[in-house]
């Protein structure tokens, strides 16, 4: 794992895998999902891993993925863990949204609100 670049390494299958969030992913899983994607839709995680492992993996399509079938809620977790660094690096989230703002120094809590929706927490 990198959280400054916000790699994620994932085994699927017996192989080791790069997932990676840069900016172009995050808006492509915004224009797919909107801003509040459902982490328990299969449907979902898929289409948000296959945007992720694209950059190192494209051969990791959602049908691709879909045929691996890892562990559903660990691989889910994973993806969260790996959108987490690419909005935050290793920072914790922080439970109150005024706290990300201080810390952040974001002046609109709508921002933080969404990424709290991306967990599941908002």
């Amino acid at each position: 794992m990198n959280a400054i670049t916000g790699e994620v390494e994932v085994q699927l299958a017996g192989a080791t895998y790069t997932l990676r969030f840069d900016w172009n992913c995050l808006a492509a899983i915004e224009a797919a999902h909107g801003d509040g994607p459902n982490f328990l839709s299969q449907d979902t995680v898929a289409s948000i891993a296959a945007i992720g492992f694209h950059r190192c993996h494209p051969e990791l399509t959602v049908e691709r993925l879909k045929e691996i079938s890892p562990p559903f809620m660990p691989f889910a977790q994973t993806i969260q863990q790996a959108l987490q660094y690419a909005y935050f690096g290793d920072a914790e989230l922080p439970d109150d949204p005024e706290d990300a703002k201080k810390k952040s120094g974001l002046n609109r809590v709508g921002f933080w609100r969404r990424i709290k929706r991306l967990w599941g927490k908002g």
